[in-house]
């Protein structure tokens, strides 16, 4: 029964020193972009700089295909700050739905990538003629909701983990942005997905956002000495619950 208690404590005491950690140092960022724009192919010097929204589609026909460009200023993360998680999260205005008379697709389903880019750009410059490369080392994928947003809600939101793209930016990799883009561009049917960006909103709830949750090794160091400490009392309850050993002295 001795040994039932012991356990019971043992699980409650670290149970307790966890959720502790985790409500006292795990802490979360939110990031809004510093620029965004979106590009059309079928009209390859336009710059959509500035716009409210920016578009990614995919097909053979005008417009043809749609690229959006996002960029955050990660150097609001603390600089010692371990991250454990990144999310890129883009609101979604509109997207296209089944309609044979205008030649549009249900874009519910489709899957965006977003790639790591390999080259600056400037907001109100940016065109599909001189967009920059992007690499694949690195990247995400997300698939577009069946709900539709709109400037008056719902608020429906798509997620990429971009945890392993922020982590690189910061171990030195210059941090020059993202691309969403369709995984299967060049589609014979017309697919749109509108998002939101940071320009003519009404307020910060439009924004595209980076969504980062770190622990900084302050934190770290102290829960590893309490988690020491339990042991160690841990341990003392252990011995004194032994029971004491009965010797028997043969005359």
């Amino acid at each position: 029964m001795k040994r039932l208690y012991l356990a019971i404590l043992i699980i409650a005491l670290y149970g307790l020193t966890l959720g502790a950690f985790w409500a006292t140092s795990i802490r979360t960022l939110t990031i809004y972009s510093m620029k965004d724009s979106y590009s059309w192919q079928s009209i390859p010097n336009a710059n959509n700089g500035g716009s409210d929204n920016f578009e990614i589609t995919s097909s053979l026909k005008n417009p043809k295909n749609m690229r959006g460009w996002v960029q955050f200023e990660i150097e609001k993360i603390p600089a010692d700050a371990w991250v454990l998680s990144a999310i890129l999260r883009l609101r979604l205005w509109h997207r296209t739905t089944n309609d044979t008379s205008e030649g549009t697709g249900d874009s519910a389903g489709r899957v965006y990538g977003v790639y790591q880019l390999t080259q600056p750009w400037e907001e109100m410059n940016i065109t599909w003629s001189n967009q920059p490369n992007y690499t694949e080392t690195h990247y995400a994928t997300s698939t577009v909701p069946s709900t539709q947003g709109g400037w008056e809600g719902p608020l429906v939101w798509m997620d990429w983990d971009v945890t392993s793209m922020v982590k690189d930016w910061r171990s030195g990799t210059p941090n020059d942005g993202v691309v969403v883009r369709d995984t299967q561009e060049n589609s014979p049917i017309f697919y749109s997905t509108q998002f939101f960006t940071h320009n003519k909103v009404p307020n910060q709830t439009y924004y595209p956002r980076l969504i980062v949750t770190y622990v900084e090794p302050q934190a770290v160091a102290v829960f590893a000495v309490v988690l020491v400490v339990e042991g160690l009392f841990i341990i003392a309850l252990h011995r004194r619950s032994k029971p004491a050993l009965l010797t028997t002295v043969s005359k």
